[in-house]
């Protein structure tokens, strides 16, 4: 109890954003959260799990198991880099052990940049959890094709 009252202190009291966990493979949810802080400037809502090679599995589950009951899982989205991965596989666990947060697989910078910057008290996790995944997306594209079509509007 005592983790979750610091965590509602440490990102804002009743304006409480809905809380965010990176859960990847390596240390790719710690470069995730700097590149978003480049960009928007320091955040307080997102925390970072690793799963590397040299953590065991049980030590895994365990650390986001904690991760996860330190959060109000009515505001918290966990994100992760890969569906089938490690991560993604230890969420899916604790959702079908009556854990229900938000899990949302195939993390990339415009899901997690849309996600921080419109979330807001007037959007529901729902809500927002679908803007991210449209910003993923759309954030997708072969600009190639842009540009080869481009090329035939200007002949």
């Amino acid at each position: 109890r005592l983790a979750r009252l610091l965590l509602y202190i440490s990102v804002g009291g009743a304006n409480v954003m809905k809380e965010i966990i990176l859960a990847t493979h390596g240390h790719l949810s710690e470069e995730f959260k700097r590149t978003i802080e480049l960009i928007v400037g320091k955040t307080n809502n997102i925390r970072c799990f690793c799963m590397t090679k040299e953590k065991a599995e049980d030590v895994g589950k365990k650390e986001l198991e904690e991760l996860v009951s330190q959060s109000d899982e009515d505001k918290l989205i966990v994100l992760t880099d890969l569906f089938g991965g490690s991560a993604a596989n230890i969420c899916a666990e604790l959702l079908m052990r009556g854990h229900h947060f938000k899990l949302i697989t195939g993390l990339n910078l415009p899901m997690l940049l849309t996600i921080v910057t419109t979330d807001s008290d007037k959007l529901t996790v729902e809500e927002l959890v679908e803007a991210g995944i449209r910003a993923s997306v759309e954030g997708v594209i072969n600009v190639n094709n842009i540009l080869s079509k481009e090329e035939k509007n200007i002949d």
